[in-house]
């Protein structure tokens, strides 16, 4: 029996926005999910933008200090699958980078224009002069194909278009609010 396809998600640049119903679950209750890739095989993949560790950016990885514009910053918590970094980073220009700089040839994400992941084992000089802003995440939040349509039916998360200001927020506490109400349904 061929199993029918994964019905469409949100698409990558859409933010999942957890709401007040789901404050006390331990693993994403008031948090704000940018999704900035989705599989040909409906895997997605997002990160949490509202997050914050006590740690700096510079403390998780030595290629912070290259690609994370502000030496000062801190890393956030993209979610509890792995514990690789990633940096996410809106560029002046994705010119030439739309694959990623590694051993094994895999197209990048830009969840918005101009904005992708950087993965630390790049070679940082394709990214020289082109940052604009950037924010490492440790850890991804992944969805196989049904889980998160089965999540959006419970009502687990509401959806809104994601802006720049939103991933690079200097206040990520406040980032839950805006985005639900930009959903239409702030408290």
């Amino acid at each position: 029996m061929m199993r029918e396809a994964a019905p469409d998600a949100p698409a990558p640049g859409a933010l999942l926005i957890s709401p007040p119903s789901e404050d006390d679950d331990p693993s994403f209750g008031r948090t704000v999910v940018l999704i900035v890739d989705r599989e040909e095989n409906g895997i997605t993949t997002g990160l949490v933008l509202n997050r914050p560790t006590e740690r700096r950016a510079i403390e998780v990885a030595a290629l912070a200090a290259v690609l994370v514009p502000d030496f000062g910053a801190v890393a956030f918590w993209g979610g509890p699958i792995g514990e690789d970094p990633v940096v996410l980073a809106e560029l002046t220009s994705s010119a030439g980078l739309d694959q990623f700089h590694l051993e094994v040839e895999q197209a990048r994400p830009f969840p918005l224009p101009d904005v992708g992941l950087i993965a630390l084992g790049e070679h940082a000089d394709a990214f020289d002069g082109r940052i604009r802003r950037g924010r490492l995440f440790v850890g991804l939040t992944v969805w196989h194909p049904w889980s998160l349509a089965r999540e959006l039916e419970r009502g687990e998360w509401w959806v809104a278009p994601a802006t720049p200001d939103d991933l690079f927020t200097s206040a990520p506490e406040a980032l839950l609010e805006r985005a639900r109400a930009r959903a239409g349904r702030g408290e």
